[in-house]
């Protein structure tokens, strides 16, 4: 399933979005592991980093919906013969990317918010 969205939701925005996972995971591993012997600066930055990494991939996603729906109504002017079924399923397609977005969006929220208490206790 994961790669059927990829493609079906272009793949340079899923290639993107699933680069930002690994990369919040990967920075959600290095944090916990350091969490006892580095600096707070160090720290502080890691989990600045897993936000902000967290908000592009939802703005990514949410580019390739823009640019997909672009593209769609680009077709739909041209070709007057639409169905309302390729037009549901156009704007299911546009929304894959926004979806994975979000939901890196939602666990690098989450992610940053357990790290910083964690940080407030130290």
């Amino acid at each position: 399933m994961i790669f059927k969205h990829w493609f079906e939701g272009g793949a340079l925005f899923m290639t993107l979005i699933y680069l930002m996972w690994v990369t919040v995971i990967g920075l959600g591993f290095i944090f916990w592991r350091k969490r006892n012997s580095t600096d707070r600066l160090t720290l502080t930055r890691l989990n600045e980093a897993v936000l902000f990494i967290g908000s592009l991939g939802l703005l990514v996603g949410i580019l390739g919906q823009v640019l997909g729906i672009f593209e769609a109504l680009r077709y739909m002017s041209v070709n007057v013969d639409v169905s309302a079924r390729m037009l549901a399923a156009g704007l299911r397609v546009s929304l894959i990317a926004p979806l994975y977005g979000f939901g890196l969006f939602i666990f690098s929220g989450i992610l940053w918010f357990v790290f910083r208490n964690l940080l407030k206790d130290k």
